[in-house]
């Protein structure tokens, strides 16, 4: 009699192992959706990334000493950079943002850099105006800043609804040597 009520009072085990795979699918489908977009935003990263460096180089190989500062002297200027920037993967959608800028800058004892100068003014007799690396003198930066739009694959479902709606990246370049260097 005791089995008996055993028996009836025992817990069902039966569709168990189709819940469980049931629970386990949507978490390893959860997980692959989030692998993709943010494998997806990490790889335009790396383009935009590789963008703006390629917009600022092509700053520099279009503009040569005779035609800086590029802004002012150099008519090729935006031609260059926008084909280069425009020239990855992710094309067109790789744009420029806001205008590119120059001017006169001095390494920090951070390694930063700092502005000393406009364009306008000509350039600084020293790095006096900031706490400078010593024996720094001015020399001339040109800043490329470049955006593309992202948007997460599976929306709703993934972390990467919490990024940014855009990836946006800043490259500077030396655009002539440190004098005295």
């Amino acid at each position: 009699m005791l089995r008996g009520i055993s028996r009836r009072f025992a817990p069902e085990r039966r569709g168990l192992a189709a819940v469980e795979v049931g629970v386990a699918s949507v978490a390893i489908v959860l997980a692959a959706l989030n692998v993709a977009d943010v494998g997806r935003f990490a790889y335009q990263s790396a383009v935009v990334t590789a963008a703006a460096q390629a917009g600022a180089q092509a700053a520099k190989d279009a503009c040569n000493i005779d035609h800086i500062p590029a802004t002012l002297d150099c008519r090729s200027l935006y031609g260059a950079v926008t084909n280069a920037v425009q020239n990855s993967p992710l094309g067109a959608q790789v744009t420029l943002r806001g205008p590119i800028t120059e001017g006169y800058y001095c390494m920090t004892m951070s390694r930063g850099l700092a502005a000393v100068g406009e364009l306008e003014d000509g350039r600084p007799e020293d790095c006096s105006a900031v706490p400078a690396v010593a024996g720094a003198t001015p020399t001339l930066y040109l800043q490329v800043r470049v955006i593309t739009p992202f948007s997460p694959l599976f929306r709703g479902l993934t972390v990467a609804n919490a990024f940014s709606d855009h990836i946006a990246r800043t490259v500077w370049i030396r655009m002539e040597e440190s004098p005295g260097a």
